[in-house]
């Protein structure tokens, strides 16, 4: 607001407008939340979440396979859904997995974390992708951002794999830190 003022550009108008948008961008955020809030809790009550994690740990698949799954649902989501929904959805069903499967939960959640960027990335929804849409220049075209986007989605996916095959890379600072 201060910088707003110092340019001249601050008005009880603009002022308004900007409180408007932010509400009704706050509202839907908090709609989504509840929703998302709302989904975890019937799973955790009704029993979903123990049914779920009992039929995906008796299919007898490796820890791996199982983690690789967990991940590409993740960057499947990260598609279509913003972080917090994601990880109410997700994580209720995931944690009791990852305990089950003695996983630390340290390298799990830099795995999960850089998944949820990956989706966010990925074309045609990722919602990264809307933003940088937004505040590009009106000559800039989605397909030039699609473009623009594949050495990061790249980058990602190798250290993904990187950290996958080497877990201490994510796990030795808090191991030192205690």
């Amino acid at each position: 607001m201060a910088l707003a003022a110092a340019y001249r550009a601050l008005s009880l108008q603009s002022l308004m407008r900007a409180l408007r948008g932010t509400v009704a961008i706050s509202g839907m955020i908090l709609f989504i939340i509840l929703g998302a809030i709302t989904f975890s809790q019937i799973l955790s009550f009704s029993g979903a979440t123990q049914g779920i994690v009992t039929a995906i740990l008796g299919h007898g698949l490796s820890t791996l396979a199982i983690l690789a799954g967990m991940m590409t649902l993740l960057i499947f989501l990260g598609i279509f859904v913003d972080q917090v929904s994601m990880m109410l959805i997700t994580l209720p069903v995931y944690m009791p997995i990852v305990q089950r499967l003695d996983i630390d939960l340290i390298w799990f959640g830099v795995l999960y974390l850089i998944c949820m960027q990956l989706g966010l990335l990925l074309p045609p929804h990722g919602l990264l992708l809307m933003t940088m849409k937004g505040v590009a220049p009106p000559q800039v075209t989605m397909a030039h951002i699609f473009r623009a986007v594949v050495p990061y989605i790249a980058m990602s996916i190798v250290l993904l794999l990187i950290i996958i095959a080497f877990p201490a890379i994510a796990t030795w600072l808090p191991n030192i830190l205690g």
